[in-house]
């Protein structure tokens, strides 16, 4: 496995997760409301995985989120160069999907106040917009205002392109999206910040504690795993040790990780 992407077929769509490097944090911001003997191994200040998806399926390259970008190097904002190692320049990417508006997702989609991906439509949903529109001062609503020439606001739930569905996924922020990709009869199901570790399947109520809120990601973090569960779905998870891929088990009542064999 190439330790900064690795690909992989999905019927007739060609995936890579990419890595973007790791997201700087203190272990009681990224595991809030989580008992201390479920991350023991976790140390005080923890670079937690931070992986992007790319889904060729032949005729579109879309990219899933876009890491912390530049500001953070050399800790993160590898996406540009990785690309690069699987023969991907930024002008090739014609879709990016952002998944909610968080640093760690869009803070590699500018740079000195220009897109990273000039020649990408970006998606994202509307209720998102209007989260960081009512947050002139934050960074994210910054970059956000950047791209808003370029970008498409979907109100519900929609198929960007055949096999490539976002689903409305409230609880981390207001309108976090998740991806839903098919492609003859094979599933992937794309988390972005439903999932923080797989430690913490053990206690569902566990959450990154930017998560605006927590009743609604906690109710949204358990209809996704039983989604994963019944359909036999491959899961993408964003900070999930890379390549962030895998299925979700079941054993005596718990859900558990099983890494996708590589």
């Amino acid at each position: 496995m190439n330790p900064v992407s690795h690909s992989f077929s999905l019927g007739r769509f060609h995936l890579t997760s990419i890595s973007d490097g790791a997201f700087p944090v203190t272990k009681n911001f990224f595991f809030a409301n989580t008992p201390s003997h479920i991350v023991s191994h976790i140390p005080n200040h923890y670079h937690a995985p931070l992986n992007v998806l790319l889904i060729d399926t032949g005729t579109q390259k879309i990219l899933i989120d876009a890491g912390l970008g530049s500001t953070f190097a050399p800790v993160a904002g590898k996406l540009v160069d990785h690309l690069k190692t699987i023969h991907v320049s930024p002008g090739d990417i014609q879709t990016v999907i952002i998944t909610h508006g968080h640093l760690d997702h869009i803070g590699g989609l500018i740079h000195s106040k220009r897109p990273v991906f000039p020649q990408a439509q970006y998606v994202l949903s509307q209720e998102e917009w209007d989260v960081w529109e009512s947050d002139p001062s934050s960074q994210e609503h910054n970059i956000l205002l950047l791209l808003k020439n370029c970008l498409t606001l979907l109100p519900k739930d929609a198929e960007v392109f055949p096999g490539v569905r976002i689903i409305h996924t409230p609880g981390h922020t207001a309108g976090h999206l998740c991806v839903h990709v098919n492609s003859e009869n094979n599933d992937l199901l794309i988390a972005s910040d439903i999932l923080n570790d797989p430690a913490t399947l053990q206690h569902l109520p566990s959450h990154i504690s930017a998560e605006m809120s927590p009743a609604k990601g906690l109710n949204t973090r358990r209809k996704f795993l039983k989604k994963a569960h019944d359909m036999s779905a491959m899961v993408f998870a964003c900070h999930y040790p890379f390549p962030g891929l895998g299925y979700i088990n079941k054993r005596k009542e718990k859900w558990i990780w099983v890494p996708h064999e590589l």
